[in-house]
C-alpha cells in the first residue's frame, strides 16, 4: 500500500489567485485595499522566518500591511495598548497574532483583546463559538485551521467515513493553554464527521500507544519532532500532523551565508509510508493554505466594512 501524501500547493495557488484578484478589484474600485496587522515576537524560534513570510505573502496579493514586533518582555499592558491602537486603526481590517507568545503572557487574554471583527483566524473566544455552534450566528469568517484540512482532503481525494475513529494526541502544555485547548476542540467541532467517535489524548499517556492503534484518523499536535512510532499505527490510518518544530538550522545550498530552517512535525513521513493510507506531513503546505485562507477572510472583512460604511 503505497501512502498518499495529502499537498497544499493545488490550493494554496488556487485560493492566492483568487484574493489577488479579488484585492486589485477592491483596490481599483474604492481606491484602497484591505488592512492586515502582524504582531509577532522575537523569541518565537520559527519567528524569523514565520514573520516575514507572511508579510512578504501579504505584501505580494497587494495588501496594506502592517508589522509590530514585541519585545519579548512586552507586558500584558503594553501589549493591550498596541491591539486597542490597531482595533481603532479604520485601515486595519485584520490583526494576526503570530503564535506562540512569550511564556508571562496568557494567549486567552490576548486574543480577547482583538475585535471580533478584526479577528480573522477564528481563534477570538466569540469566533471560536460560532464555530462549534453555528446556529448562533456569531462566526464571521470560516476558522482557518479546519476549512484548510477540509480543502486539503478534499483535493487530495481523501474523504472520511462514517463510524471512523479519530485520536488527536496533544502536548501536555497544549492540554493547560486554554487557547490551545479551544482552538484544538474547535477545529475538532467542523473538521469530524458528527458520527465518528473522538479521543484527546496527552502525548504522555500510558495508554497513548493504545489510542494510536485505534485511530483511523491520527491528528498530531506536539512539539516533539518525529514522535510518533510507525508501530503504534493501525494500517490504513489517515495521519493529520499539525505543528510545525525548527529542529535546526543549515547553509543554504544556493547562498552558504544564508541559513534554512529544518523543520519537522510529530511524525516522520518517510518512516509511516506502506503503513498509513494517507498523510498530511509537516513539512507539506499546511500552513500555507492556512495563511491562504486567513488573506481570503480578511478580504471578507474589508468588504465587510466597506459595505457597512456604505
Amino acid at each position: 500500500m503505497e501512502t498518499k501524501i495529502i499537498k497544499g500547493d493545488f490550493v494554496k495557488d488556487k485560493i492566492f489567485e483568487e484574493v489577488k484578484s479579488e484585492i486589485t478589484f477592491l483596490r481599483e474600485t474604492y481606491k484602497t485595499a484591505p488592512g492586515i496587522a502582524f504582531i509577532g515576537f522575537s523569541c518565537v524560534p520559527l519567528a524569523k522566518y514565520n514573520i516575514p513570510l507572511h508579510v512578504q505573502l501579504a505584501r505580494s496579493m497587494g495588501m496594506n500591511v502592517t508589522t509590530k514586533i514585541m519585545d519579548n518582555e512586552v507586558t500584558e499592558e503594553e501589549l493591550f495598548a498596541q491591539i486597542d491602537d490597531l482595533n481603532k486603526d479604520d485601515d486595519i481590517n485584520a490583526i494576526v497574532l503570530l503564535q506562540p507568545l512569550p511564556d508571562h503572557l496568557c494567549p486567552i487574554r490576548i486574543v480577547n483583546r482583538i475585535d471580533p471583527l478584526k479577528e480573522v483566524e477564528g481563534f477570538h473566544p466569540v469566533n471560536m463559538m460560532g464555530t462549534m455552534i453555528p446556529e448562533i450566528g456569531a462566526s464571521r469568517y470560516p476558522m482557518c485551521l479546519p476549512t484548510a484540512l477540509f480543502e486539503m482532503c478534499h483535493e487530495a481525494d481523501v474523504h472520511f467515513q462514517k463510524n471512523q475513529e479519530w485520536v488527536f494526541v496533544v502536548d501536555d502544555g497544549f492540554f493547560s493553554n486554554t487557547l490551545t485547548k479551544m482552538i484544538v476542540r474547535a477545529a475538532a467541532s467542523r473538521a469530524v464527521p458528527d458520527d465518528c467517535p473522538v479521543t484527546f489524548v496527552n502525548k504522555d499517556s500510558a495508554k497513548l500507544v493504545e489510542h494510536c492503534k485505534r485511530a483511523d484518523i491520527l491528528v498530531v499536535v506536539t512539539k516533539t519532532p518525529e514522535y510518533i512510532q510507525p508501530d503504534w499505527l493501525k494500517p490504513g490510518v489517515c495521519i493529520i500532523d499539525i505543528y510545525s518544530n525548527l529542529v535546526k538550522e543549515v547553509p543554504s545550498k544556493n547562498d552558504p551565508s544564508k541559513l534554512v530552517p529544518i523543520i519537522r512535525g510529530g511524525v516522520r513521513a518517510d518512516s509511516v509510508n506502506h503503513i498509513a493510507g494517507a498523510i498530511l506531513p509537516i513539512p507539506g503546505g499546511l500552513m500555507t493554505v492556512v495563511m491562504a485562507i486567513l488573506f481570503r477572510n480578511t478580504v471578507s472583512a474589508f468588504k465587510n466594512k466597506v459595505e457597512n460604511v456604505i
